[in-house]
């Protein structure tokens, strides 16, 4: 049975959550439902859907994803950009960039959290390099992001 996608925004967490798990158990097969959910309407539904399609994995929802994050407000883009990392796929790449080299019209959140999943795609050589670079934002979220690693490196190293 197909979960009902209102119930992503149910008054009950469990609804809530037990919403998202059935469809991540429904797979490739829920990408379309989900996707469909991303246009304009209920927020609450529109950023769960998003960090749904992003614990399904599939690389299929990238452009969806990619296309919902424009000029989203914050909550939907800041799913959409974690679930571009998430989804570990290449694809994503090209739009990360363009969240991380964004000027400061777009939050530092979402910049940091585009950061981060770059380093999840192996781009640790771009964000190293964007560090030097004369965009400030940029600056900032690439030395962000990689002292993160450092410390992460760090602490699973026992130093």
């Amino acid at each position: 049975m197909t979960p009902n996608i209102e119930d992503l925004n149910h008054a009950d967490m469990r609804v809530r959550y037990a919403t998202m798990q059935a469809f991540i158990e429904m797979r490739n097969t829920a990408i379309a439902i989900l996707s469909a959910a991303l246009v304009p309407g209920v927020e609450e539904i529109r950023w769960r859907a998003a960090a749904t399609l992003a614990w399904i994995g599939d690389a299929s929802a990238i452009p969806t994803l990619e296309r919902s994050s424009i000029g989203a407000g914050y909550e939907l883009k800041y799913n959409c950009i974690w679930g571009l990392g998430q989804i570990n796929d290449a694809a994503a790449i090209p739009a990360l960039l363009g969240i991380v080299q964004a000027d400061e019209t777009e939050s530092q959140d979402v910049r940091y959290n585009a950061a981060l999943a770059l380093l999840r795609l192996g781009e640790r050589r771009y964000l190293e390099d964007a560090v030097d670079s004369d965009n400030e934002g940029t600056y900032r979220v690439a030395h962000a992001a990689l002292a993160a690693v450092r410390w992460l490196s760090d602490q699973n190293s026992g130093t």
